[in-house]
């Protein structure tokens, strides 16, 4: 398994992966299969976001494959939550998960967060997911929030979701 920070190179890779993603677990994601389907120019959208410089998506390759992606997104806008940044879009594809895959990817967002002066990583998981939970909670992300309906599925049923954080400060 090869891992790195991805680049603008990468964007047809991410968004194939993105649309398996949105596709095979609709629960997780706020975007829907069907509205990322109409985007125009998804491709250029993905490498203007990969190249920008308060992006930080990292990248597990097989056989030069993107099997697992995450980003850390830093907080920029305001001066008084810069300490913390965001963690969004996990996923690592169904033959690659029980790997390590996810744990060397959050290890990517803890250290690039420390280096760029993070204290904190926030992120939202669905209630449901037992397995995210269960891999954020190794990592040493805990919980400190719970917003019930947080999520409405096209079916009109709603998803909760656990609020969780990790402080990286040494």
């Amino acid at each position: 398994m090869d891992y790195k920070r991805l680049t603008e190179e990468d964007a047809a890779s991410y968004w194939q992966l993105r649309l398996e993603a949105l596709k095979g677990n609709p629960e997780a994601f706020l975007i829907t299969y069907q509205s990322a389907l109409q985007k125009n120019n998804p491709v250029q959208q993905t490498a203007d976001r990969l190249q920008s410089r308060d992006n930080y998506t990292f990248g597990a390759f097989y056989n030069d494959q993107l099997v697992g992606v995450v980003t850390l997104l830093p907080h920029t806008q305001h001066e008084k939550v810069r300490h913390k940044g965001d963690i969004l879009a996990m996923y690592v594809s169904p033959a690659s998960r029980g790997n390590g895959v996810g744990k060397k990817l959050l290890d990517m967002c803890t250290s690039t967060g420390r280096n760029i002066e993070l204290e904190q990583l926030q992120l939202s998981v669905v209630a449901s997911n037992a397995s995210a939970l269960a891999l954020y909670e190794t990592c040493g992300f805990t919980q400190y929030g719970y917003e019930s309906g947080a999520i409405r599925l096209e079916n009109g049923t709603y998803q909760d979701e656990i609020l969780m954080a990790k402080y990286i400060t040494d």
